[in-house]
């Protein structure tokens, strides 16, 4: 589907994939900490290699606590958007 895309700039070029050794780290700990028991809900957001954007959630997530924890995501993110500004 990428092959349609029309940038502004010129052609649009889906960098090849090439695995993040410190996004893999991070996944392997959630999931070990979920299989033990530790993690029971989870709720993310993930950039695709053509730099598409995408979110799920699971488990127990209804509570205010999560949405909190979210506020504190969206914050960090937001300093380190504008630093690279």
């Amino acid at each position: 589907m990428s092959e349609k895309v029309v940038s502004l700039r010129g052609n649009f070029n889906v960098p090849p994939a090439q695995p993040n050794n410190t996004l893999i780290e991070e996944i392997e700990r959630l999931l070990e900490a979920a299989r033990a028991g530790e993690i029971v809900g989870m709720a993310g957001t993930y950039v695709h290699k053509d730099k598409a954007v995408s979110y799920s959630y699971a488990g127990a997530v209804a509570s205010y606590g999560m949405l909190g924890g979210l506020d504190c995501v969206k914050e960090r993110l937001l300093r380190i958007a504008l630093a690279k500004e």
